[in-house]
């Protein structure tokens, strides 16, 4: 039987009234616990990572911000509202708030790159959509111009299965700008991708994300590029947060820490985790966000 995990070191929350917040929430699939009674708050304009071991809820927390799955116990609140307990109105309300960037991209692939991008803005209409030409002139026009902001503009009638996987992911990051979400939930984004085209498109991402003012909550693996343009860092073990860290706090062993399973190192879990709270005040490390205008 494995330790327990180490209480989690917490950052000051900033003012105001988190965007997402979770109490105690939880998720089994029978035997499984996918999410042990997390406790977290999002607030507004953050770029928060989650990262941990595969299976450990990243993907499952993402999920539950959006409402495509329900928590077993505990609660969640988006923006105000519940996801699990929201009306149809209030869950369509809610999901036009919150963009979510699939690490398979979600694309439609004999739908051109324009095509894709526009449906983002379904939420804003009445009725079904069957081409290009069926959105308003308006919409078509801007839709465009965010293909612009990803570098595509002049793939904007290049079917999408024809694109590079780099390209995919720029199309769906547009998509969730012309949603005109405030929450972006990112679920691996850049997993299927090359560590150089990895680093163009999460820079991307934080770049305008951080132009338009919104909130981003990501999971990935990669930690080095997560440290190098997170604000936060959030690492899960089973189900659990075991660390909640400033990412300019935190060195790459340091965050590391949290793929150690506990029962590799029993007698050296909570010195581990001491250790990252006091090496973590001495050694603040730059960010990408810092540059992050070389990668818009």
């Amino acid at each position: 039987m494995s330790e327990p995990a180490a209480s989690p070191t917490t950052i000051p929350a900033p003012r105001g009234e988190p965007i997402v917040r979770a109490r105690a929430l939880s998720r089994r699939y029978g035997s499984t616990v996918a999410l042990d009674e997390v406790d977290l708050d999002i607030h507004a304009r953050e770029l928060c990572v989650i990262f941990g071991l595969s299976g450990s809820g990243k993907s499952t927390f993402l999920r539950h911000c959006n409402g495509l799955q329900t928590p077993s116990s505990g609660s969640l609140q988006v923006f105000g509202i519940d996801p699990a307990t929201a009306t149809r109105r209030e869950l369509r309300g809610l999901r036009q708030r919150v963009g979510f960037v699939f690490q398979h991209f979600g694309l439609v692939g004999r739908l051109t790159a324009l095509g894709n991008v526009l449906s983002g803005g379904l939420g804003r209409l009445r009725g079904p959509r069957y081409d290009v030409s069926s959105y308003p002139q308006s919409m078509r026009r801007e839709a465009l111009q965010q293909l612009d902001r990803v570098g595509l503009a002049d793939r904007a009638f290049q079917r999408a299965d024809t694109l590079s996987g780099g390209q995919q992911q720029r199309v769906a990051i547009a998509r969730t700008l012309f949603q005109r979400a405030e929450l972006v939930l990112a679920d691996e984004p850049v997993a299927s991708l090359d560590p150089e085209t990895s680093e163009q498109v999460m820079g991307m991402l934080l770049s305008i994300c951080a132009e338009d003012g919104l909130t981003v909550l990501c999971s990935l693996h990669q930690v080095d590029l997560a440290l190098g343009w997170a604000d936060r860092m959030v690492g899960l073990r089973d189900g659990r947060v075991v660390l909640d860290q400033p990412a300019r706090a935190l060195t790459s062993q340091q965050a590391m820490r949290v793929y150690q399973r506990s029962q590799h190192e029993p007698d050296e879990q909570s010195a581990g985790w001491a250790a990252v709270e006091t090496d973590a005040a001495s050694s603040p490390r730059p960010r990408m966000g810092d540059v992050a205008s070389e990668h818009a």
